[in-house]
């Protein structure tokens, strides 16, 4: 009887130390990421938000073009330009091939927008 109240309370206590450690890493990995989203949202370039938002309205003409919706996507091509005529601004030198086939892009679809 001794023996098996031994093994008994050696498998508590092996699943509570399991149990506890389990416990202690998703805590730690929890603390990780926020620290990891909290460094991001608080250093991230100002540059990136606008690189993003270039690449979406590329993304959204192009869409919308492929879909014959040629005026929502002149709109998407006007911002596009925007986007990236202000990186080039903002990085010197930078992102001058992504303006010029924005702006070629949006000068089609005007073409196409006219002779429709």
């Amino acid at each position: 009887m001794n023996d098996v109240m031994m093994k008994l309370v050696s498998a508590a206590i092996t699943g509570a130390l399991v149990a506890l450690v389990g416990y202690a890493s998703v805590a730690r990995r929890r603390r990780q990421v926020a620290r990891a989203e909290a460094a991001q949202t608080s250093t991230e370039d100002p540059t990136q938000t606008l690189l993003r938002h270039a690449e979406d309205a590329d993304r959204h003409r192009d869409e919308l073009a492929t879909q014959g919706r040629v005026t929502e996507a002149l709109d998407h091509a006007r911002a596009a330009v925007e986007h990236w005529t202000a990186l080039t601004q903002a990085r010197v030198g930078r992102f001058q091939a992504e303006r010029q086939s924005a702006l070629r892009r949006l000068e089609e679809l005007r073409s196409r927008a006219g002779s429709a």
